[in-house]
């Protein structure tokens, strides 16, 4: 079995947290993610906190972190899900960061931010850590505010490449539309018109040379 690779202390100039919480669920992604869906999640933390640093906005890393890795758990097991893919996730999110010794009250605000980044809409008043991983993840799916990480766009897609992302991300959420039509993935999905935006994303002519991870 080949060896995971250990925590990064930095992804281009993003500094990663580096507290037992924050290894573990390192650990835990490279385990329980597809390639495809790891990637996309160490992104949207660093795209979360190169927002923060352009609104100068203070925010908390380990919760941003774990949010991010964490977040689209729930698509890995759409047939198993009883509920939409992303409270499915903050549920095993919570129970994983309270087990691994964080915090009740934080576990709580990540996943509160797993549920929100599936909202049409997210404020401060639901918490810094919420609106950088909706807006984070907005950057890495539709291209929306791509201009926003420009300065760390480049070192951390050569890191974390995108591959096939689009194509096994809209997969993932057709597959839980067909289960699930009332969720907020069917929004996403159909009022929102995600193949089309993704097709019409800067990402979708861009080509970062990258690295394969293992």
């Amino acid at each position: 079995m080949p060896s995971r690779p250990p925590l990064p202390s930095r992804i281009g100039e993003i500094s990663v947290p580096s507290d037992g919480v924050s290894e573990a669920t390192w650990q835990w992604a490279q385990r329980a993610l597809p390639d495809y869906l790891m990637a996309h999640s160490v992104r949207s933390y660093c795209w979360g906190a190169a927002i923060a640093a352009g609104e100068g906005w203070a925010f908390d890393r380990r919760i941003l972190w774990t949010a991010a890795l964490m977040h689209d758990v729930g698509l890995t097991r759409v047939p198993q899900n009883t509920s939409c893919f992303e409270v499915e996730g903050a549920e095993i999110a919570r129970r994983f960061l309270e087990r691994h010794g964080l915090p009740e009250s934080d576990a709580e605000r990540v996943a509160r931010a797993i549920v929100l980044h599936m909202q049409p809409s997210v404020t401060l008043d639901d918490g810094v850590e919420s609106v950088l991983l909706d807006r984070a993840t907005s950057v890495d799916v539709r291209g929306d505010g791509y201009d926003s990480i420009a300065a760390v766009r480049t070192p951390v897609v050569r890191s974390f490449p995108r591959g096939a992302f689009d194509r096994h991300f809209l997969r993932a959420i057709e597959r839980e539309v067909a289960r699930r039509g009332d969720c907020q993935s069917a929004r996403l999905l159909n009022r929102t018109g995600l193949a089309d935006w993704m097709a019409r994303s800067p990402w979708a002519s861009e080509q970062v040379p990258g690295r394969r991870r293992g």
